[in-house]
Parts: C-alpha cells; sequence; structure tokens
C-alpha cells in the first residue's frame, strides 16, 4: 500500500472532504490533492502537519508499520509543547451559528508549554475553535482561531468568551450590568448589544474565555 491509499484511508476514516481535510491539517488543498492522487509524496513541512494537527503515525503513513494515528499518551509526552484538541465547530462572530455535537477533535494545535504557563493556561482547559462572520472585527476576524480557556467560564467586564444557547455558539465581549444581567458586545459597532439574562436561561452555558486569536491572513 502506497502513501497516497494510506492517506486516503486516513481521509475515509475520519468521514472529511478534501477541503475539510485541508483546512484541519493546515496542508495546502493542492498539494493535499497531489498526495492524496499519488502525484507527490507529502514533504517534511507537510508532515509535521499532518502528525501535529491530525494525529497521523508517521511511522504508519511512510511504511505501514504500526497504528494509523498517534496515541493520546504520545501527544502528552511532548516535553516542549502541547497540543490542543481542534474542534470542528463554528462560533458566530455574527448572529449565532448552529454547533452540531462533536465529541472528538479533528486535529491538534502545538503550542509550547512554557508560553502557556507564562500565561497562566493549562493544557487540559483549552481546545481550539473556528470564527465565522464579522461582528467582532476587527479583534476577530472571518475563520480565526480561537483558544478558548473552559476553566474561565465565570464572566467578567471586557473578556471576550464563547457562549452556547441551546445549540447555538457565539462569541462576544461581556459587560456585567447593575441588574445582574449580561450585556453581550460586538466590537464590530454595527451589530448592536445583545441583553442575556443566565438565570432566565436555563440552557445557557458560558463555555469559556477567548485567550489567544490566530489570525486567518488573506
Amino acid at each position: 500500500m502506497s502513501i497516497s491509499e494510506r492517506l486516503n484511508l486516513v481521509l475515509k476514516d475520519k468521514s472529511l472532504k478534501i477541503k475539510d481535510f485541508s483546512d484541519a491539517s493546515g496542508v495546502a488543498y493542492r498539494s493535499l490533492q497531489n498526495y492524496l492522487n499519488g502525484e507527490r509524496e507529502p514533504n517534511t513541512e507537510s508532515l509535521v502537519k499532518l502528525s501535529t494537527q491530525m494525529g497521523i503515525n508517521l511511522n504508519w503513513l511512510l511504511t505501514g508499520d504500526g497504528n494509523m494515528y498517534i496515541s493520546e499518551d504520545s501527544f502528552s509526552q511532548s516535553n516542549e509543547y502541547a497540543y490542543i484538541p481542534v474542534y470542528d465547530v463554528e462560533v458566530s462572530a455574527g448572529h449565532g451559528k448552529t454547533a452540531y455535537g462533536v465529541n472528538e477533535p479533528e486535529g491538534r494545535l502545538a503550542f509550547r508549554k512554557d508560553w502557556l504557563v507564562s500565561r497562566g493556561l493549562s493544557p487540559n482547559d483549552l481546545h481550539a475553535v473556528i470564527a465565522r462572520g464579522d461582528s467582532m472585527e476587527p479583534t476577530i476576524g472571518n475563520k480565526d482561531t480561537l483558544l478558548v480557556d473552559t476553566s474561565r467560564n465565570t464572566p467578567r467586564d471586557g473578556h471576550i468568551y464563547v457562549i452556547r444557547s441551546g445549540d447555538t455558539l457565539w462569541v462576544k465581549r461581556i459587560q456585567q450590568q447593575p441588574d445582574g444581567g449580561l450585556l453581550l458586545i460586538s466590537d464590530n459597532s454595527t451589530y448592536p448589544p445583545m441583553s442575556l439574562r443566565l438565570e432566565e436561561h436555563s440552557d445557557i452555558e458560558i463555555i469559556g474565555r477567548v485567550v489567544n486569536v490566530s489570525k486567518e491572513l488573506n
């Protein structure tokens, strides 16, 4: 079995389209097509992305030996990097985005452990999601990757949070009101603030605070 055949097995196993695989792994769409078609073999940069973002066991990909994926224990044994799960859900920087139930990460992002520690962040509390819309521009743009700290889910003025209401996710800046309510504020002034009282909505949950934004450059 060739590298392209094994890569196609991963694509099938994850039930991903090529475009989704490209977005999750960070491997360019055209390059990924070439790898899948057997027209080229992955270069070193692509191999690193396939391993760190998708959890693919490179020994298996290159030789067919071992397991298809790196074990969770292997991910956690790195002395220098923490591999933060990336979930295939979108949070709305607009009017709300339906979030389907997702239990398993689609990939992982590598962060230096010393960088996380310097900011008081624990890898076990972190995950990453994708922003959609323009209501939080210029702070958060469409397709930016958000690092969310789920341990920081108590609202504090001025910070940005991911908020769930039923099957809908928002990313908004929060301001507490004198009556105990919350004001969800968009950084883009063309979007009006939204009032919210948590005690009146049992299905609303503050998932966590956005602690880092990775910008999408055009």
